[in-house]
């Protein structure tokens, strides 16, 4: 007899066309089930023991609405169900909110990109779009048990990492804000994502980090947002060291004391690719590293 991993006894699969049909069906096979959209990341973790099986799988691939994307004059709407190699060469999200766009250019490979959804990559809780979508200031759209709900991503966040995420919601749509004031004369963007991974496996990235910020003509910050992820661990915001920051004019950033500042905010975990400590390193490094280069381009000494 051969040895080898468990054969995978996969589930029954639902397909309803509407979100109410999702919801009745939910509520028949209840509390049995999972919601599922490209699947891509699910069948990994089942393959690799890390997620159960559950007896029931449905997919919200059929409902047409949730694969949309609209343009508003203060944001942009996203379906959850859309792919994400689309959403990535939308106009308005390449115009509007770049670091989306090469977030998503670095998740997996470009087959998997065609079938996996921007919503499946936020609700697994360690998506590559999740660091970005936090500077943005995005917000997600659900599907409750009684209507529709809409929370903060960071808030949402906080709850996944408290262990108090409602598994019975699904995500519908996100919301990312258009920037409340434009830009004053003489200012300019600081903007980045990086991502140190593993491309020769289909696993989580090491580090992840997303940075947006508005330097004005005098050199000051008026606009700032940074975060960090990777691994099995939640992205999150890093507020302390958002705040610490717009105390110095750029041309006098203290990158080493910067890179303090981030290792004692992020808070990390350790797995079977990477330690805690590296991971905080990094993610300092990164930051300290793209800020360097952001502002000598812009002719600032740091």
């Amino acid at each position: 007899m051969g040895i080898g991993p468990e054969r995978i006894v996969y589930p029954e699969l639902w397909q309803p066309e509407s979100m109410e049909e999702a919801r009745k069906i939910a509520d028949h096979v209840a509390p049995h089930y999972q919601w599922a959209a490209g699947t891509t990341l699910l069948r990994t973790q089942w393959e690799m023991g890390t997620a159960p099986v559950p007896k029931h799988l449905i997919s919200l691939a059929k409902i047409q609405e949730l694969n949309a994307c609209t343009a508003e004059e203060d944001g942009l709407r996203i379906g959850a169900l859309m792919k994400l190699n689309a959403c990535a060469a939308l106009e308005s999200v390449r115009t509007h909110f770049p670091l989306l766009s090469q977030a998503i250019d670095v998740i997996s490979a470009p087959s998997i990109r065609s079938l996996a959804t921007l919503g499946g990559n936020i609700v697994s809780g360690v998506g590559d779009s999740i660091p970005v979508l936090l500077v943005y200031e995005a917000s997600l759209r659900w599907m409750t048990d009684t209507g529709l709900a809409e929370t903060k991503l960071t808030d949402w966040l906080v709850e996944w990492r408290r262990g108090q995420r409602n598994a019975d919601h699904f995500l519908i749509e996100i919301w990312i804000p258009l920037p409340e004031q434009k830009p004053e004369e003489g200012s300019h963007t600081v903007s980045f994502f990086r991502k140190i991974g593993r491309r020769e496996a289909f696993t989580p990235a090491l580090v992840t980090i997303a940075f947006q910020g508005t330097v004005n003509a005098q050199g000051e910050w008026t606009s700032l947002a940074m975060a960090a992820g990777g691994g099995a661990g939640t992205a999150m915001r890093l507020l302390e060291t958002e705040q610490w920051i717009r105390q110095f004019p750029v041309s006098s950033l203290p990158l080493s004391e910067l890179m303090k500042q981030v290792q004692d905010e992020f808070v990390t975990i350790s797995d079977a690719f990477a330690a805690e400590s590296y991971r905080k390193q990094a993610a300092a490094g990164l930051f300290a590293s793209e800020l360097w280069k952001s502002m000598r381009s812009a002719r600032y000494s740091v």
